[in-house]
């Protein structure tokens, strides 16, 4: 932290651990694992209401028409 200081890259301490704090996460993508381990859960609980009875599915036709949006089918 203090060679950060002197070097100028960070002000106070604060911002050295800060920096630190960034470079682990673009090291190691720690905010995109906890992101896809996010959406892994709600895609089980999203399942788990549907087999249950508690979602409701539209075909894909039924989607377009009240989205507005194209699904596009790769072959």
């Amino acid at each position: 932290m203090a060679g950060a200081i002197r070097a100028g890259i960070a002000k106070t301490k604060t911002d050295a651990i800060m920096l630190g704090l960034l470079e682990l996460d673009n090291k190691y993508k720690l905010r995109e694992q906890m992101e896809d381990e996010e959406d892994a859960r709600e895609a089980d609980r999203i399942w788990a209401e549907y087999k249950a009875g508690k979602q409701k599915v539209i075909s894909a036709k039924k989607f377009e028409k009240r989205t507005g949006m194209k699904i596009i089918r790769k072959r």
